[in-house]
């Protein structure tokens, strides 16, 4: 029986809350208006910031983000 398969589907606890804790984050930004979207942005880097690594669904929610301004400034 090989060791490493013992291991590799587990996660950390930390990487659970950070899931949950950004999980909120895209909600947040499927649920967003028009005029929040900026606000909404800097809250993200700020978060992008403040973690030792890159988190996808931040990284993710910041390109949602940056999509959903740089349509609305486009039919401007």
């Amino acid at each position: 029986m090989n060791e490493m398969g013992l291991f590799r589907n587990q996660s950390t606890h930390k990487n659970k809350v950070n899931d949950n804790r950004y999980k909120d984050i895209i909600e947040e930004v499927n649920h967003c208006k028009g005029e929040d979207l900026e606000s909404l942005l800097k809250k993200i880097e700020s978060e992008i910031e403040k973690t030792d690594k890159k988190d996808k669904k931040l990284l993710s929610a910041k390109t949602m983000v940056t999509s959903r301004i740089a349509l609305r400034n486009s039919s401007k």
